[in-house]
């Protein structure tokens, strides 16, 4: 651990100034003056260089302030913090945000909800937030890969709920991705198809690399060919998923079968097929991942591995004011799973023995 040149007026120094000279997070000092390193299994030998670098630096804890806060907390309620990912920032947000009202109705408690958006791969910029004072609990969603690798490499005292990813030491409420994409390819095995392709968010997401990661891997099993150019990417909604199609039109061979990973591509995906005269389901099967809500709406109707995400943000709000009522120090975590709707873009036929 490399340390920085010790401030020479330590009057008043704050968490960040430890965490800055230790080259530690926020969230780890602020864990370990807490005295609850071992219960987030923070090293013996990092409580020790963070608790003498406290005494050396005069770091006085402000009791009262502590006591005060949660005095607030009891009388006047909660405020959570909701960090949205922007790319995320259509109607989806709408229906979770109906989801988060629904579970505060069920308490009798007064609670303040503060949407923070942040940039596809740069929640670390909120490191602050994270491990002050501004809120009571955080509930995050949308995480890239990256986003995830820095809430991993990080540890924050305030109690924290993720949305559709499972992190240690975090709580969450999540699809089993990686299962959601390998059931995609069973089925268009057991519909015949001996070639697929797939339709991404250009911004994607780490459930949706493990959407990816199944249904590749069983296609793998499955002797279903995934070729590259029948893995397209564009903005996550119906222009997004036209452009997206269009491309993989060019090719000159098709796939026989289309894994859509998000729904919200749907509109636009069958328009550019319609375009290009292939026929669903006659020439081309689809089933799409997400909310199947609105593609029963479509021509033909979308099949849909749905997962409902007002019912996902109800279970977020309802495990993190579990957290705070409770003054719990644990992690609690719900397993949302997802349900076939089938729609007119694939039916089920006669089932082929499994590989």
């Amino acid at each position: 651990m490399e340390l920085k040149q010790m401030p020479k007026n330590t009057r008043g120094v704050q968490v960040k100034q430890i965490a800055e000279h230790l080259g530690l997070s926020s969230g780890t000092v602020s864990i370990v003056l807490n005295g609850r390193g071992d219960e987030l299994r923070i090293s013996r030998e990092t409580q020790k260089i963070v608790m003498d670098t406290a005494r050396e630096m005069n770091y006085q804890p402000g009791k009262t302030q502590k006591k005060n806060q949660k005095t607030v907390r009891k009388s006047d309620g909660f405020r959570i913090g909701v960090f949205w990912n922007l790319h995320y920032m259509g109607g989806l947000l709408g229906q979770f945000y109906s989801g988060f009202q629904e579970t505060v109705k069920q308490y009798q408690i007064k609670v303040e909800i503060v949407l923070q958006p942040f940039e596809y791969d740069h929640l670390n910029a909120f490191e602050d937030a994270f491990s002050g004072r501004q809120y009571d609990g955080i509930i995050i969603g949308g995480l890239s890969e990256k986003d995830s690798d820095y809430l991993r490499e990080n540890l924050f005292e305030m109690p924290i709920v993720l949305i559709n990813q499972t992190l240690e030491n975090y709580s969450s409420v999540y699809v089993d991705d990686y299962q959601t994409g390998r059931q995609c390819a069973e089925l268009f095995y057991k519909n015949g198809h001996e070639r697929a392709g797939i339709v991404f968010s250009e911004n994607r997401s780490a459930a949706s690399v493990l959407r990816y990661n199944g249904f590749a891997e069983e296609c793998r099993k499955c002797g279903i060919q995934l070729k590259d150019e029948w893995k397209v990417s564009g903005p996550g909604n119906g222009i997004g998923g036209y452009e997206a199609v269009k491309q993989m039109l060019q090719c000159a061979e098709l796939p026989t079968a289309l894994f859509v990973q998000t729904s919200r591509m749907n509109s636009g995906i069958l328009a550019a097929l319609r375009d290009g005269n292939i026929d669903v389901p006659g020439q081309m099967e689809i089933i799409a991942y997400g909310d199947g809500d609105f593609s029963q709406y479509l021509y033909p109707t979308v099949t849909v591995l749905h997962v409902s995400v007002s019912e996902m943000a109800a279970n977020a709000m309802h495990l993190l004011l579990t957290i705070l009522q409770n003054d719990l120090h644990i992690t609690l975590s719900k397993l949302h799973v997802t349900k076939l709707i089938y729609g007119e873009s694939f039916q089920k036929k006669t089932e082929r023995q499994d590989p």
